[in-house]
């Protein structure tokens, strides 16, 4: 909804006006405050009998004499408990309209003042709200909320774009910004072409560099974010992501960005009324969108599908609430998200693109999920989930993509496999032919490695540790063809891998095909952009190509990476991936 509090009571020719369909957001403030009015009727005479007169007393005069009690219900009682369903729907612009009536009638109302320092923290000014909050005495869980995002957030720094402010601490994650911004202004054109929403303001980001950090400002457990992989969250009318330099691995940190926009947009679409499924549904099939993919599944999410289906065993809609963060394991969580993405991705392709936007207004119009769905699907429920069910069961997967690889975090002890890629060894031979090979590389002894890694090789292809070592052992040998087709089928398999973007990125600047490369290279920097063999690799292709300013960008990287930022850095010192990638 794109109207704020402050439109609805705007004066023109001395009188109040409401936008078309305004009050349907209003009215689910007042539900949100006054509990479930037993029809839609009673709902708006809320607003009618108790809302319009306060706010017009509130705004046309100022007057705290005017508004001195409503029905029986002080004013400022009336305006805190809508300020505060103002800014559960997350409509921020329209609480500061709340609170600053509030404040012109009484400057010194307790009340008003405690919702000040609330609409302060959805603004971002969080030093001004945890002085608003000490200055009344509180306590609780939100005060500490407050103390603890101030803390995180001391000496971010901060850039724009037209629609968003990206903001970060670690200088290090300088690096990530420019992609950032760039990755963010086009998912919400795409976002607007699909759903229609606009946000109403600049949208904040913030970019944690540590798991601890996340987790003090998102109200996680680290337990939550290790078990889940949940790298990345929107809440409080923000987006909050990790950076890739907390994880082993990395991530498609652009993807994650992305798919925190779209919880804002289903949010603000919904009026906060999606339940967990439509939400994590609609999110990761438009997290793609920006680069074109929209609906695209990784085949390990595809193969682990067929087989849950196969088993019987999916996670029901209603074991996704209150979160997914909150399944079990990463292997539920990455089912979870195959089962709803496909849905939509089900949807769209019989309904079309406009049954999201469809799904979502009828969400905000009060229906269920159920009938929401079904008002787009044009039958039952049960219909469409026999339907997807039939539709999922013929899409085409890899029974040889069946790793699913968990969010490994940098500050955790690190993995046997952490040089050369992560995930078990399933054959228990090629398992002892992998750590031979290891021993033998660690004494220096790289042609000796290589056969061992062969052998392990031709036992478990489609084991991703597996492909990077032999791939690794190709290019000792220099034989540069056999170690891009390897790793190529691996990427195939796990295109989530910066350890196999790696390895292809070398394979193609040894074979002289420094313009593949490099794209190789850029692949991985979606995945992990601190990685510093990648970025001397894009420094020796740049030089192969004669491309002077590429050549400038990799050193100021490098420069920053190695130099700057705090702490030590986890992604590796050697071309062929020495360290944890």
């Amino acid at each position: 909804m794109k109207g704020t509090v402050g439109t609805l009571f705007s004066t023109m020719k001395g009188r109040q006006t409401m936008k078309n369909g305004e009050h349907r957001g209003l009215a689910r403030s007042c539900r949100r405050i006054f509990g479930p009015p037993s029809m839609p009727f009673m709902a708006f005479m809320v607003i009618k009998v108790l809302v319009l007169p306060l706010l017009a007393a509130l705004a046309l005069t100022g007057s705290a004499g005017a508004a001195n009690e409503v029905y029986g219900r002080p004013a400022s009682q009336l305006g805190l408990y809508l300020g505060n369903g103002l800014l559960a729907s997350w409509r921020v612009p329209a609480a500061r309209e709340v609170v600053e009536g509030m404040l012109a009638a009484d400057p010194a109302d307790p009340a008003a003042r405690a919702l000040e320092g609330r609409v302060l923290f959805f603004e971002g000014r969080y030093g001004e709200a945890l002085e608003r909050l000490d200055a009344l005495g509180a306590a609780g869980e939100f005060r500490d909320l407050v103390a603890a995002t101030v803390t995180a957030t001391a000496g971010f720094q901060t850039r724009d774009s037209e629609w968003f402010r990206v903001s970060w601490g670690d200088p290090k994650d300088e690096l990530l910004v420019e992609g950032a911004l760039e990755g963010l202004e086009r998912v919400r054109q795409a976002v607007a072409d699909v759903l229609g929403f606009v946000p109403e303001r600049q949208v904040r980001v913030e970019l944690y560099p540590s798991v601890a950090a996340f987790t003090a400002v998102s109200t996680l457990t680290r337990e939550e974010v290790s078990t889940s992989g949940t790298i990345g969250l929107c809440k409080f009318d923000r987006l909050m992501v990790t950076s890739p330099r907390a994880t082993t691995w990395g991530y498609r940190w652009r993807d994650t960005l992305s798919h925190e926009y779209l919880h804002l947009a289903i949010y603000r679409l919904s009026e906060g009324q999606a339940p967990i499924w439509v939400h994590e549904g609609i999110a990761k099939y438009l997290e793609g969108a920006w680069r074109g993919a929209p609906g695209e599944l990784s085949p390990s999410s595809k193969a682990l599908l067929a087989r849950r289906m196969a088993d019987d065993t999916l996670i029901t809609l209603e074991q996704m609430s209150p979160s997914v963060a909150k399944l079990p394991s990463a292997e539920d969580t990455s089912l979870a998200f195959a089962e709803v993405g496909t849905m939509m991705a089900y949807l769209v392709a019989e309904r079309g693109e406009g049954a999201l936007g469809g799904l979502l207004g009828g969400l905000a119009g009060g229906l269920d999920d159920r009938a929401a769905l079904e008002r787009v699907w044009g039958d039952r429920f049960a219909a469409f989930e026999a339907g997807w069910r039939a539709w999922a069961e013929t899409l085409p997967f890899d029974a040889e993509a069946s790793q699913i690889i968990a969010l490994h975090l940098a500050d955790e002890e690190p993995e046997a496999d952490a040089e050369v890629g992560p995930g078990a060894v399933p054959d228990p031979r090629a398992g002892d032919y992998a750590r031979l090979g290891d021993l033998l590389r660690q004494r220096g002894r790289e042609r000796a490695a290589a056969a061992e890694y062969a052998k392990a090789y031709a036992l478990t292809p489609g084991a991703p540790g597996i492909a990077s070592r032999h791939a690794l052992g190709r290019l000792v040998l220099e034989q540069w063809d056999a170690a891009r087709l390897v790793a190529e089928r691996a990427l195939e398999l796990y295109p989530d891998l910066a350890v196999l973007w790696q390895r292809k990125g070398e394979a193609l600047l040894g074979a002289g095909q420094p313009a593949a490369a490099a794209a190789a290279w850029a692949e991985l920097l979606e995945i992990n952009p601190f990685h510093l063999p990648a970025r001397r690799g894009l420094w020796a292709a740049a030089e192969q190509l004669g491309d002077a300013d590429g050549m400038r960008r990799q050193e100021a990287a490098l420069t920053l990476l190695q130099d700057g930022g705090t702490g030590g850095d986890p992604h590796g010192t050697g071309l062929h991936g020495g360290g944890q990638e």
